[in-house]
């Protein structure tokens, strides 16, 4: 009777001592909607932002926004807020310092990841992070040659190089590919030509670290079927799918359950993506994907009330109409597993 009592408690403490070396990290992408100051930038299209402007944006507004989007991050996470988040249309690191002000009030200490890009109207791909969930960061941005996209000048591609409290390294790059404004057809090369820049570089870092836990997020303009996605990035739909240089979709499977982040014509789908490289899908590694744990936040405060547009985000903006709300489209989680 002895032996086994020391048995099941040693059984215990195996499974205690392994609970407590296992940490959860959440990772997260957030389309900010024109999160923009109330500054004339020389040499943007920031007018319709100014208080003169289309949208009479002025402090007040300004400061509400901050609130808002803020709001929804803490919220997150177990409302602790997520350890790291990407972001786009953010216009400069004002606004990020702002935004880290506003995180700082809910006792979050956020660092930040960004990068001046040369896009048209000021907006920029950024990355948030906990202090305290890494030991090191180094970053990068990789430009897009505008003779491939027709001219236009983009948002570059955002890398963030982390080493975490556990001395893995995970790499993040963040994304904000080319819009379809002209027409879903009509831009498709842009958003072909930047995934392959993408997947250049991720073949790079791959190249050079075979064992790097890679995570690609942002707001792809695509969706988990367009061929920027599905071929260009080779971006599976089933993790026993994906090859070594692939990356594995957790937005798929989503779908089918009639989740989106982002709705268009009545229809959810998904343009704010997630894709893991292999590495993280071995469970045995020193960070690996949680299966399963992809997901939006949707809360009921952050959608329409309003009976046309009810269950839709609820964005700052409806035309010119303000709605003092959040962003037109829903932020994207998942967690990750520290061994």
């Amino acid at each position: 009777m002895k032996s086994i009592l020391v048995i099941l408690l040693s059984l215990l403490f195996c499974f205690n001592t392994e609970a407590q070396n296992k940490k959860k990290i959440c990772v997260a992408f957030y389309n900010q909607e024109n999160l923009f100051d109330t500054l004339d930038t020389p040499n943007k299209i920031d007018e319709e932002f100014l208080p003169s402007g289309t949208y009479k944006w002025n402090t007040e507004k300004y400061t509400n926004k901050l609130a808002n989007m803020s709001e929804v991050i803490l919220a997150m996470n177990d409302k602790i807020g997520p350890d790291f988040i990407g972001m786009c249309e953010v216009e400069n690191n004002l606004v990020l310092t702002d935004l880290c002000k506003q995180l700082k009030k809910g006792k979050q200490d956020y660092g930040m990841v960004w990068f001046d890009s040369p896009d048209e109207r000021g907006i920029d791909n950024a990355l948030l992070y906990k202090k305290s969930a890494v030991k090191k960061v180094s970053s990068h941005m990789f430009m897009i040659d505008t003779n491939g996209i027709g001219g236009d000048n983009t948002r570059g591609i955002v890398m963030a190089d982390f080493t975490l409290t556990n001395a893995s390294r995970l790499v993040i790059l963040v994304n904000h590919f080319p819009s379809r404004r002209e027409g879903e057809k009509e831009s498709e090369f842009k958003r072909l030509f930047v995934a392959q820049r993408l997947k250049n570089i991720c073949d790079s870092i791959q190249k050079k670290d075979p064992n790097t836990a890679l995570v690609i997020m942002g707001d792809f303009n695509d969706y988990p079927d367009n061929a920027s996605i599905k071929d260009v990035l080779k971006a599976k739909a089933e993790p026993s799918e994906t090859g070594t240089t692939d990356f594995y979709n957790p937005m798929n499977q989503l779908l089918k359950q009639g989740m989106g982040s982002y709705k268009h014509k009545g229809e959810w789908n998904f343009l704010d993506q997630f894709m893991v490289n292999k590495n993280l899908l071995n469970p045995k590694a020193k960070v690996s994907y949680e299966a399963n744990s992809a997901s939006t936040f949707k809360q009921d405060w952050m959608l329409e009330t309003e009976e046309k547009y009810k269950g839709n985000p609820k964005r700052t903006f409806g035309g010119k109409k303000y709605l003092n709300g959040y962003s037109d489209h829903l932020p994207i989680y998942m967690y990750l597993n520290l061994n």
